[in-house]
């Protein structure tokens, strides 16, 4: 069974902290989206780039 926590008794600060929470998520999402975008251009830019230089000197 799953525990809950209770942060607060006022559903106007419950609502506040999935908010919060759905934010953050997204954040981080977009942080992980980021980074990963950023490794694999670092990955694939070389790769690319003698591709092309491969196509102009056969």
């Amino acid at each position: 069974m799953e525990e809950h926590t209770i942060l607060s008794e006022r559903l106007e600060e419950q609502l506040k902290a999935v908010e919060w929470a759905k934010a953050e998520q997204q954040r981080l999402l977009k942080e992980k989206g980021e980074r990963l975008s950023k490794e694999l251009m670092g990955k694939m830019t070389p790769f690319i780039l003698n591709q092309k230089n491969a196509e102009r000197h056969p």
